[in-house]
């Protein structure tokens, strides 16, 4: 039986896609601008945010799924695509976190964090194929909710890349060259947006259809500043740093 979509339904599926597609573009975009400059850090940072976005993939394929062809996706499909690259985004923004911060360190921290990652995946892929009520239940068209144990771990990554986010963007501001301080100052506010963003967005509060609105918007705006954090354009970096 088809699905009819409520206005808030739409809207939240929309600002989803909506959401998704800038992620792509900013992940995209820093990856051609490795492909030009040969940094890695365009490479690790198009890679991060792209994986960063995927728990939003869901509400985007749900969408696209219910105005195509009328039925929603199955319980484990949504599940899968929400929260299965999870630890993948966590490892390349890591890669990307330690290779500045700490470099004679950057393996170890690494084959700890993807020892991890690969823990969560094999656990979380064997209970979605086996038991889903073990990961979290699908209550809602665009909902789900995760048990205990999968909601901490998504909080604690949350949690990292918020902190490690915030100590990479101050680093920057530390420098002597203005447009690294500037790209600092973007990097923070994406990282706090992003993390505000999610957290409201996670289910955990109601916000209604106006906070809903907000919610996305602030989603949509961490990709744009996460963007700016990497990379400015010379006509937006001479803008605001003629305004300072």
């Amino acid at each position: 039986m088809a699905i009819e979509l409520t206005f808030e339904d739409f809207l939240q599926g929309t600002f989803a896609v909506i959401f998704v597609l800038i992620s792509l573009i900013v992940g995209i975009k820093l990856l051609t601008k490795y492909k030009i400059y040969k940094q890695k850090s365009f490479l690790l940072a198009g890679l991060s945010w792209i994986g960063i976005a995927t728990p939003w993939f869901s509400n985007a394929s749900e969408f696209l799924s219910v105005l195509i062809v009328g039925t929603p996706l199955i319980d484990k499909t949504y599940i899968f695509i929400s929260y299965f690259a999870v630890p993948i985004a966590l490892l390349f923004w890591i890669a990307l976190y330690s290779g500045f911060k700490f470099p004679k360190k950057q393996k170890v921290i690494l084959l700890i964090f993807l020892i991890q990652g690969a823990i969560y995946d094999i656990i979380f892929t064997y209970f979605v194929i086996t038991d889903l009520s073990v990961v979290g239940s699908k209550p809602g068209l665009f909902n789900d909710e995760l048990e205990l144990p999968f909601l901490m771990y998504i909080l604690v990554v949350l949690i990292i890349v918020l902190i490690t986010g915030i100590s990479f963007g101050l680093d920057s501001i530390k420098s002597e060259k203005s447009d690294v301080k500037l790209k600092g100052k973007f990097l923070i506010v994406a990282w706090v947006s992003f993390f505000v963003g999610a957290l409201l967005d996670a289910g955990l509060f109601t916000i209604g259809i106006l906070g809903l609105i907000v919610v996305r918007l602030i989603l949509i705006s961490s990709a744009i500043e996460f963007y700016f954090g990497f990379f400015l354009p010379d006509s937006l970096k001479k803008r605001l740093l003629k305004s300072e």
